[in-house]
């Protein structure tokens, strides 16, 4: 059994503010937003090819989607005013605009590669300086509009695939640990929100008074211990219960396959057991498909693939038809 799928995806995000500019909360000059917005634009132009969208111009179902698929944050959704949001092409680098600060420049990547998430979200940070004056202080490091963020500005985060910890009551135990290396868990939409389809964000909570390296660093040792013990979980499970295990997740997958209504929650643990029992090696399953599917059946998502609004019961009865057709 390997780690392969366990980190589901890698993100570092950077906090950044124009030097002398309110910060997006009293920022009502239009010539400072000009500054801001200009800034940022120009930086994408001279490293990818981008989509830009203000705000104010994406209905409901849009915004929710980027929430949905983790390229920007449900707080920029509200900022009707000046909040916008660049995206790159191939969708690995994203910059919300006004967002808390000024920019929350966010890489993230595929797997487990920290490293390549930093080096992108850097270069766009590095390119952007060049542009705009960066609000620095020589004792505080970044200037931020929440004191939590000052110094770095910089949080890196896992997603992590944990079934088998869930499933053997050892959550709590990697909850404690985190948070004596000054790390925190968190749901699958970031802070506040819940974990679903046994999924985990583990990020840095302490920005001031360590390097980016060593922030990096700390995640890192305890990502990799968290793998070592999820293998184990998972062994531990099918040693104590093959058939147990194989017939939980075979009926995951026959409903999933056979059901006529679906809500977003179940549909999300159902993905999860089958996707954990194609890495156990119990079944036989494409796992970027159900990657993908688990986007695909959230609300905003599962709307804009219709083209048309449902009411709740209308959507839980298309998200089983969808992912019937998907999976067959």
């Amino acid at each position: 059994m390997t780690n392969d799928n366990i980190v589901v995806t890698s993100r570092v995000r950077l906090a950044r503010n124009v030097a002398h500019v309110p910060f997006p909360a009293r920022l009502k000059d239009e010539r400072a937003f000009s500054v801001v917005m200009k800034g940022a634009e120009s930086t994408a132009k001279a490293l990818f090819e981008y989509d830009f969208y203000r705000i104010s111009t994406l209905s409901d179902v849009d915004k929710n989607t980027l929430v949905e698929r983790h390229m920007i944050s449900s707080d920029l959704t509200v900022n009707n005013t000046n909040g916008a949001i660049i995206i790159s092409k191939d969708e690995t680098v994203s910059v919300m605009i006004n967002e808390e600060d000024h920019y929350r420049i966010q890489s993230i990547v595929s797997g487990y590669d920290l490293d390549t998430a930093y080096r992108k979200a850097i270069e766009y940070e590095d390119t952007l300086s060049k542009n705009v004056d960066i609000a620095y202080d020589n004792k505080l490091g970044y200037l931020t509009a929440c004191p939590t963020n000052l110094g770095t500005g910089m949080r890196a985060s896992v997603m992590m695939f944990l079934p088998a910890l869930t499933m053997t009551n050892n959550i709590a135990k990697l909850v404690k640990t985190v948070q004596r290396m000054g790390l925190t868990v968190r749901g699958v939409f970031g802070e506040g929100s819940d974990t679903k389809g046994y999924m985990y964000q583990l990020s840095n909570e302490i920005t001031l008074g360590l390097s980016e390296e060593d922030i990096l660093k700390r995640l890192a040792d305890i990502v990799n211990t968290t793998i070592k013990a999820e293998i184990q979980a998972r062994e531990a499970l099918l040693g104590a219960d093959r058939d147990g295990i194989t017939d939980r997740v075979w009926r995951a997958k026959g409903t999933l396959t056979n059901a006529y209504r679906l809500s977003s929650d179940e549909c999300m643990e159902l993905i999860a057991l089958v996707k954990m029992g194609a890495q156990m090696g119990v079944i036989e399953a494409d796992i970027s498909t159900l990657d993908k599917l688990s986007v695909m059946c959230q609300p905003a998502s599962l709307t804009k693939v219709k083209g048309q609004p449902m009411t709740p019961e209308e959507r839980d009865k298309y998200r089983a038809e969808y992912i019937r057709q998907n999976l067959k």
